[in-house]
């Protein structure tokens, strides 16, 4: 296909149907003829049509292009010209969604040019978030192949954007830290710094105070709330490599703040220019979960290890840490539980790895005054939380279920009942049968699951006049309880159960030690 036979007549026309546009974006992804190149220089000859046509297709063309270019053979991205790119981005309405897309491939191109082009654009039109910029930006902090001067110090004259300031800092630090640079890009600016760490500083303070002063939606006060605590992480950990005594005051003001990931920072800031306040925070922080392991960090690579008891040191407490950490994320509960306590350890052989590890078992609680929320999390393989209740499994039953979750194998997945062909519906069959036959009622199939070369359907049912998710092979048949449950087990957690049963018995076959 030549790039005049290339039509997006139906996706950037002003008005334009979804559902025509939908059609005509799935053509595009499945034309094999088509790579990311292509349609960036067919997009160009149509720039002027970008800024009148729907954002939300627009960003779907946008998506298309972009993995296109990622997926393609060879070096696709040399095939682009960024001016090509530029000249997108600068017609691209400010409401299409995945603008950054157009951005990150400037950043994955790498030469001096492209980087030009998107510390230009960056400038003209900063992304809607923190969380675009960063991803804009990351490729950079992957490689060491790019010319330096091509970004800094320009790009730090956008960081009066809320959206770029803790990424512009963020690769400014990886660039410190690596040997790239001999100073600190922003070493001439520490005023500048220091005055916005302590307006940061400051904004933190007034939520902790009135968290409405954010918003009165969640969602708002989530992004205005992680943009603001980015920024004073990314600002101390700047200020910290600088090292320039005149942020101490600044420092010290947001070391006074609750939020413990931003009290780590300004304190490990403040251990770095040699403030006792500093050093004698990161102590105490690390008998704190969720800060133990950033303070712990911070303290051994400033030789600081002997300030730090060593029961903060232990598996299990840095089990609890990890924990603690995970539930902190944003896209978790977003804040630290009020406790967490490790409640079983044993070490085993565990999926995908080929020799024993220490698995743990943390429970976890929040106090949200009236309500109350718990559950029990997994670390050591790797760090998760199920959503439904397993506090009252038995804890070989946690490990099963975590294990099964676990499980990554192109043989083990699970087809839900909408979709069954003729086959999978007779072997469904005879297990309904079986169920029925051994006293559950209302036996309604919800999916079939393969385990390697073995099968297994995940039904809902009633046994004893009680609803319950129940699982048989015919030989081995498991079911949990649902009704009077707040989080109940649903049948994908049971199918879990079911597969991590079987494959920590036949790893371990001589039982889990504790």
């Amino acid at each position: 296909m030549t790039l005049s036979e290339i039509s997006f007549d139906p996706i950037l026309a002003a008005g334009a149907d979804p559902v025509q546009a939908g059609v005509a974006l799935k053509k595009l992804a499945e034309d094999p003829n088509l790579d990311g190149p292509m349609l960036v220089a067919a997009l160009a000859e149509e720039a002027a049509r970008l800024m009148d046509a729907d954002p939300a297709i627009t960003g779907g063309l946008l998506r298309l292009i972009h993995l296109k270019t990622l997926r393609a053979e060879g070096d696709p991205l040399s095939k682009i010209e960024p001016a090509t790119l530029g000249k997108i981005i600068e017609s691209l309405s400010p409401e299409v969604s995945n603008r950054h897309l157009m951005l990150q491939l400037l950043a994955m191109r790498r030469t001096p040019e492209s980087l030009g082009v998107l510390v230009t654009q960056l400038g003209q039109s900063p992304p809607k978030g923190w969380m675009a910029a960063a991803q804009i930006l990351s490729p950079l902090m992957q490689h060491n192949d790019w010319s330096i001067d091509a970004v800094f110090p320009a790009l730090l004259d956008s960081i009066s954007e809320p959206s770029l300031a803790a990424p512009i800092l963020d690769l400014a630090g990886h660039v410190t830290r690596t040997g790239l640079v001999h100073e600190h890009p922003a070493k001439g600016r520490i005023a500048s710094l220091n005055a916005l760490l302590g307006h940061v500083a400051g904004r933190l303070a007034k939520f902790e105070e009135d968290p409405r002063s954010f918003g009165t939606e969640v969602e708002q006060v989530q992004a205005v709330l992680g943009e603001a605590v980015a920024l004073a992480v990314s600002l101390c950990d700047a200020i910290g490599l600088i090292g320039d005594e005149s942020s101490i005051g600044e420092l010290n003001k947001t070391l006074d703040l609750k939020h413990r990931r931003v009290q780590c920072e300004a304190a490990g800031a403040l251990a770095k220019l040699g403030v006792d306040t500093g050093k004698e925070r990161l102590a105490e922080l690390a008998g704190e979960p969720a800060a133990r392991l950033r303070a712990i960090a911070y303290a051994d690579e400033l030789g600081l290890e002997d300030l730090i008891d060593e029961e903060h040191r232990e598996p299990r407490a840095i089990a609890e840490a990890e924990m603690a950490l995970w539930l902190t994320q944003p896209q978790q509960m977003g804040v630290p539980p009020t406790g967490v306590e490790v409640v079983d350890s044993r070490r085993m052989l565990w999926p995908s790895f080929e020799d024993p590890v220490d698995v743990f078992l943390v429970r976890f609680e929040y106090n949200f005054g009236e309500r109350q929320y718990s559950n029990v999390g997994l670390t050591g393989p790797t760090v998760f939380a199920i959503s439904c209740d397993v506090a009252d499994f038995p804890p070989e039953d946690i490990y099963a279920i975590y294990a099964g979750w676990h499980a990554d194998h192109p043989d083990i997945f699970t087809v839900p009942s909408k979709e069954f062909n003729e086959a999978q519906r007779r072997i469904v069959e005879p297990l309904q049968t079986y169920l029925e036959r051994v006293g559950y009622e209302d036996v309604k199939v919800d999916r079939l699951g393969f385990f390697l070369d073995e099968t297994a359907a995940v039904f809902t049912a009633v046994r004893n006049e009680k609803e319950c998710v129940v699982v048989t092979d015919g030989l081995e048949t498991i079911d949990l309880p649902t009704g009077g449950r707040l989080r109940p087990p649903q049948p994908e957690d049971l199918f879990h159960l079911y597969k991590g049963r079987k494959m920590l018995r036949t790893f371990n076959p001589n039982g889990i030690t504790e």
